[in-house]
């Protein structure tokens, strides 16, 4: 016969060492929101200054970033955005299977309806996706085998809040 363990109840006075761990134990556990915003625009300034020294590097600095805490509920770790102007933005977070995090581009799609990101793999990656973004004037091209882009990213008039 299979007897299942049932753990013994400990009942700890407020007072007692085991209860202050406890407590100790929640609060070092809980990261709050702006610790999280600031380090994510830490993690990603670091990995501009050390990815790309000679491109994003000297163009981004500290107040570009915009920290995002988690969302647990979602499965999304802390992140951080950067805007490049044109419509191109800049999306760091880390990859927990990584010590280094992940730098993605977003742009505007051609076709005037979502967005298309591509994650960046170095500096001379970057610099062979900012020169194919030229010749469109800094949007990706539309590629009709993608689901469609009015789908998933919508564009909208700058101040218009609907979804």
């Amino acid at each position: 016969m299979t007897e299942t363990f049932t753990p013994p109840t400990v009942a700890a006075g407020a007072d007692s060492p085991l209860a202050v761990l406890f407590d100790l134990a929640l609060a070092i556990g809980t990261v709050g929101e702006d610790v999280q915003r600031d380090d994510a625009e830490t993690a990603a300034l670091d990995h501009v200054w050390s990815v790309y020294p000679d491109t994003l590097g000297k163009v981004l600095d500290h107040d570009d970033w915009s920290g995002r805490p988690a969302l647990a509920g979602a499965g999304l770790e802390p992140c951080a955005v950067a805007y490049l102007d044109g419509s191109l933005w800049l999306h760091h977070s880390s990859d927990g299977d990584q010590e280094q995090g992940v730098l993605t581009l977003i742009a505007p799609c051609t076709c005037g309806n979502g967005y298309v990101d591509t994650a960046l793999d170095g500096e001379q990656d970057l610099l062979q996706v900012l020169n194919d973004l030229r010749a469109t004037s800094g949007r990706f091209p539309h590629d009709s085998g993608w689901p469609d882009c009015d789908s998933q990213r919508r564009l909208r008039a700058w101040g218009d809040a609907r979804p």
